[in-house]
């Protein structure tokens, strides 16, 4: 008997999967509020320096920039002007939409001036970026098509636009939801099938070639990992395999919880040992929207955990 669905059915399946309800809303909240504090990390980091780093009369500096960004077709409204004032008030503004992409206040408007914003602060000085910038850019667009200010907010809903309760509203929301993860499955593939070609990948010594780097070099721990090349070599040919095994595990149910732990710890190790803490945090959220029922469960196990906390203290808990 054949088992092989009709191109009739896998149609109406996907008709369905994509008009009956919103998915992933709570890993997508999640990602939103992720990218919300990996921005506003950016900000403040180097915070006492912004105006060397960023300001008109700083490292690249206002006419320096606007004559590249006129060759180039760049854009960023910190050159609007060479105000002091001006920038002040832009990168200041940039900080405080941050914090509301992070708490989940503002909605759509707020989300897509803190693209505009970040992306101008980008500009002022590409070479203070890990990657993480990237992913925001490019994820940030598709997050405007979805509800991810359902969840992970400080405050409770109390009204949603009527077109995102319509079916239309649905529809964008899941087509944000495909773009983005479809966005991933590509960068693991592609990631993976480019590291296959390399010598170093094939030989299982790539990992340690890239430790050795001054930028990725951890003093007093990185040593110790090159005490064990065993170690190294399985991440090595681990990394490359997991890469490219991703996108197929997420295709079954059974597979995801798998693809995403595998890539969550491999991300989590290029975040503390390669100090890449943005990629790392954002991409690890990014993984989370194939597993959202865990999502899920471990927010509601978190929710009741402090709502008994606040009780016992003597505080009435709020409902989420």
């Amino acid at each position: 008997m054949n088992s092989a669905l009709a191109p009739s059915q896998i149609w109406s399946r996907g008709h369905t999967w994509m008009t009956a309800a919103p998915h992933a809303g709570a890993a997508l909240g999640l990602l939103r509020s992720v990218i919300g504090i990996c921005s506003l990390a950016f900000y403040l980091e180097d915070y006492g320096n912004r105006r060397l780093l960023h300001g008109p009369e700083g490292y690249y500096g206002h006419e320096l920039l606007s004559s590249y960004y006129e060759r180039s077709s760049g854009w960023s409204i910190y050159l609007l002007s060479d105000s002091l004032v001006w920038f002040e008030f832009i990168f200041h503004a940039g900080i405080l939409v941050s914090i509301l992409i992070a708490l989940g206040i503002g909605g759509r408007a707020a989300l897509g001036l803190h693209f505009v914003l970040l992306w101008s602060l980008f500009m002022t000085n590409p070479m203070l970026l890990d990657g993480g910038d990237n992913l925001m850019m490019i994820v940030l667009p598709f997050l405007l098509l979805t509800r991810c200010f359902a969840h992970f907010r400080v405050h409770r809903q109390t009204w949603t636009p009527r077109w995102a309760k319509s079916q239309l509203g649905v529809v964008a929301h899941n087509t944000g939801l495909l773009l983005i993860a479809g966005q991933v499955c590509i960068v693991y593939l592609m990631a993976g099938l480019y590291k296959v070609q390399g010598q170093l990948w094939q030989d299982g010594t790539a990992i340690y070639y890239i430790l050795r780097t001054p930028e990725f070099f951890w003093p007093g721990i990185t040593e110790i990992l090159f005490h064990f090349d065993w170690v190294i070599v399985l991440a090595s040919y681990a990394t490359v395999l997991t890469s490219v095994a991703f996108p197929v595990l997420v295709l079954f149910p059974a597979g995801r919880p798998i693809a995403v732990a595998l890539m969550a710890a491999f991300h989590l190790a290029i975040g503390i040992l390669m100090g890449l803490t943005s990629f790392a945090l954002i991409m690890v959220a990014i993984d989370l929207l194939f597993v959202n029922q865990h999502v899920v469960r471990v927010a509601r196990r978190i929710r009741r955990a402090i709502s008994r906390r606040l009780t016992l203290a003597g505080f009435e808990a709020v409902p989420a």
